[in-house]
């Protein structure tokens, strides 16, 4: 293994350092182990589950080393020279409680983007999938079981549907103001949510934005974030980016490279370079005939040399070079020379 992501030549820290909840109710170290860990109810709590024996196990496994369950996707990713996931934890600190929590408590959304799901879109789950609302695991017993660990939290991110739209996102909002006004909130949004109470939690909480744009071309845009206005999304960008600058806040752009908008991602580069903030690109594996990992090797060479080409474009000194360089370089290349071997 070329790389350690975890303190005292641990490969992870997440286990160690993080809560990832989901809507379902599914409590683990990250977002890749739900289903694997631990399950949150009115009668097991958050500190049932961070003290208890099933994170302990994940505990046991990585200060040896070993890795379990999809674990071993991280496992490869490192031997293999890939940014793992195992990487985004190993900047938060380890001590009693976690110092990162990463919570989907609903499924509502106003949008019903074509790469998502009913799981994390209410809209696509009503009429997409024909099926009745999930169940509303979280409640108010959740919230105030939080009060206990907001205290000890460095940052806590919000994701799943659309966190602005979710009265229960706003709620603990309300509570992180009272316990701990300056805990950073990082919030995952579709940008097209604004109002007066949005604007009330943004004058009283530090929040940090990442928000998801997967295309600047408005017809392409319409067509990936089914309901979605590309006019409104922008009009809102505007009002998060003044926020963001006038209160020294973080505000990241997040891109789903998929087959219909690939050759944007040199687009995006310059777009957040003028907007002097911060890029990200998520990485698509389904559905299928959305994603570019499982193109065959023809379709991969083509968009890897393109891409290539475009990133020449792009100067070294630009502030997301590096991230684009690295979705070049090291995933679509990486998918590029897997296909030899399928």
């Amino acid at each position: 293994m070329s790389k350690q992501y975890g303190v005292l030549n641990r490969p992870c820290n997440a286990p160690w350092n993080n809560m990832y909840i989901t809507l379902k109710g599914e409590v683990s170290p990250c977002w890749k182990l739900p289903g694997y860990v631990d399950q949150w109810s009115h009668d097991r709590s958050l500190s049932d589950i961070w003290d208890g024996e099933h994170f302990d196990r994940y505990r046991q496994a990585l200060a040896q080393t070993k890795f379990l369950d999809r674990c071993k996707e991280c496992e490869k990713e490192i031997q293999d020279d890939v940014w793992p996931l195992a990487k985004a934890y190993e900047k938060y600190p380890v001590g009693d409680y976690p110092s990162l929590m990463e919570i989907e408590l609903s499924n509502q959304c106003n949008l019903e983007c074509t790469m998502c799901s009913g799981l994390l879109s209410s809209g696509i789950r009503k009429n997409r999938d024909k099926l009745p609302p999930l169940p509303q695991i979280f409640d108010d017993t959740f919230n105030e079981q939080m009060r206990e660990f907001i205290p000890h939290l460095t940052e806590l991110r919000i994701n799943g549907g659309e966190p602005f739209a979710q009265k229960i996102v706003l709620d603990l909002c309300e509570i992180v103001a009272e316990v701990n006004p300056d805990l950073k909130i990082n919030i995952a949004t579709n940008g097209t949510v604004y109002n007066k109470r949005v604007q009330h939690l943004l004058d009283i909480c530090n929040i940090h934005m990442n928000i998801s744009i997967d295309s600047l071309i408005p017809e392409v845009y319409e067509t990936i974030r089914v309901n979605g206005d590309f006019n409104i999304l922008m009009r809102n960008f505007q009002t998060f980016l003044k926020y963001s600058r006038d209160n020294n806040r973080s505000l990241s752009v997040m891109v789903n490279p998929m087959r219909n908008n690939w050759r944007e991602m040199v687009s995006f580069a310059r777009f957040t370079d003028a907007q002097g903030v911060s890029l990200w690109f998520n990485t698509i594996l389904y559905p299928l005939d959305h994603a570019i990992h499982n193109l065959d090797t023809s379709e991969l060479e083509t968009i890897y040399n393109t891409m290539s080409t475009d990133l020449a474009s792009v100067p070294k000194t630009s502030r997301n070079y590096d991230v684009l360089e690295h979705l070049i370089n090291s995933q679509i290349k990486s998918w590029y020379l897997d296909s030899f071997t399928r």
